[in-house]
């Protein structure tokens, strides 16, 4: 579960920032479109980070 949890949040990250940097070299060029990925991304990795930030492998297999 914690593995799964490090790889979406990784994985939000990436997609937090693709899109603005897709945007500023002008691949993209719909700016509600990239608010609205950032905005799921950011949703996706806090929830994702939540589930594994600050949690030994004891205390997750425990709980």
């Amino acid at each position: 579960m914690k593995l799964i949890a490090q790889v979406i949040s990784w994985l939000a990250l990436v997609a937090l920032m693709l899109p603005s940097l897709l945007f500023l070299f002008g691949a993209m060029d719909n700016l509600d479109a990239v608010k609205l990925i950032m905005l799921i991304a950011t949703v996706i990795w806090f929830v994702a980070a939540a589930l594994w930030i600050g949690r030994s492998e004891e205390a997750a297999g425990s709980a």
